[in-house]
């Protein structure tokens, strides 16, 4: 499972940063509107890569904390909501 989370935490960063840059490239850059994912993906868009990034984080941490897999796997999904959750905060 560690692997699992491991990839999730590289993909949702990866995605998660992607975002920014699209973000910050469309808004400061003539033209370039349409790169813009809160344009494109919305807001589903951003709670999927909060999910991921926060399924991630949440089970590497814990599956590292020497907790049990099932907890960890547990803790997992509740980093995964509570992102979801904090990312439809915004806007």
């Amino acid at each position: 499972m560690r692997a699992v989370f491991g990839f999730a935490l590289g993909f949702g960063s990866v995605a998660l940063l992607a975002w920014i840059v699209g973000v910050a490239v469309a808004e400061s850059v003539d033209g370039w509107g349409k790169v813009n994912p809160d344009l494109r993906f919305g807001l589903t868009g951003r709670r999927v890569v909060a999910a991921v990034f926060g399924f991630g984080m949440a089970g590497l941490s814990a599956a590292y904390a020497g907790w049990p897999m099932v907890v960890a796997t547990l803790a997992a999904a509740a980093g995964a909501v509570i992102a979801v959750a904090v990312a439809g905060l915004s806007r």
